[in-house]
């Protein structure tokens, strides 16, 4: 079947590492922690996150100068993280981040607008879950996990979204093999960018969509695959991140089952891969 074009203003999607975790500076954590499976992050790991999310703000603030005759009126950025503690606290780092460059610059109606209006929604994804492999994890980690996190970000400074209807709903199985860590994670970003790219509502309403996925190292790799279908592995340093914008449907079909293909439902356009000269220390 001949490819669907999307909706101009379809979803941009960030891909982002979590930052650094503190089982690999501190070598003496995993013998005193209560969860040596789920590290948390460093106060490096915190800034690289605050930094990264300071990017996505000046990135946005770019895409708005570039927007075609009327402006968007709103922004919604939807984060969707792993439910692994680095991540979540990534995913408020990245808000922290682009409240302070928001506030810095006066506001969304400095300069042209940051991001008009910017809502943020915060909720967990255990399709994006770590790879469960047993070099990682010597016994498989609790479901629980899931629950735990949700209860902890509901409580946090970014609005969570009770609502999201995430892609699975369960940890993945262990141990899980390189193949069924790369079908899941082309099973998410599928289902994922799905359900939002039939929004036609929300652009004809000047809503821009922004949708940020943090996860871990060997899924930003196969996040890369699905947006490229460019083989082998990349270097995916802390809190790097990567811009994709979709493009278009590969066919009109409905999508493969989740977790049964490694062929991605959807093209991208892809830029800022794997970026992190961000994190870099200043100078």
């Amino acid at each position: 079947m001949d490819a669907v074009s999307l909706p101009v203003g379809s979803p941009t999607f960030y891909f982002v590492r979590h930052g650094e975790r503190i089982d690999h500076v501190d070598d003496s954590w995993t013998q005193q922690a209560e969860a040596p499976y789920d590290p948390p992050l460093t106060e490096d790991g915190h800034e690289q996150a605050r930094r990264t999310g300071a990017l996505i703000h000046r990135l946005e603030q770019q895409a708005m100068r570039r927007a075609e005759a009327v402006r968007p009126q709103k922004t919604t950025f939807r984060v969707l993280t792993s439910p692994f503690l680095r991540c979540a606290q990534t995913a408020e780092g990245l808000f922290h981040g682009f409240q302070q460059e928001e506030q810095a610059g006066g506001g969304p109606d400095a300069d042209g607008g940051a991001a008009a209006s910017a809502e943020w929604t915060v909720a967990v994804e255990p399709g994006l879950s770590e790879v469960m492999s047993e070099h990682y994890f010597p016994t498989p980690p609790p479901g629980s996990i899931i629950t735990s996190r949700q209860g902890e970000m509901a409580g946090g400074r970014i609005q969570y979204d009770g609502g999201h209807t995430p892609a699975r709903d369960s940890l993945p199985e262990y141990p899980e093999s390189f193949q069924s860590m790369m079908a899941r994670f082309v099973s998410t970003l599928d289902y994922t960018a799905n359900a939002l790219a039939g929004e036609r509502s929300r652009v004809d309403a000047g809503v821009r969509q922004v949708v940020v996925l943090v996860t871990h190292g060997a899924g930003i790799n196969a996040l890369l695959w699905a947006t490229t279908l460019r083989p082998g592995a990349n270097e995916v340093p802390y809190c790097c991140l990567t811009r994709a914008r979709l493009v278009a449907r590969r066919s009109a079909g409905p999508l493969p089952p989740f977790g049964t293909s490694r062929i991605p439902a959807f093209k991208w356009d892809v830029d800022y891969r794997a970026h992190a000269d961000h994190t870099l220390p200043r100078l």
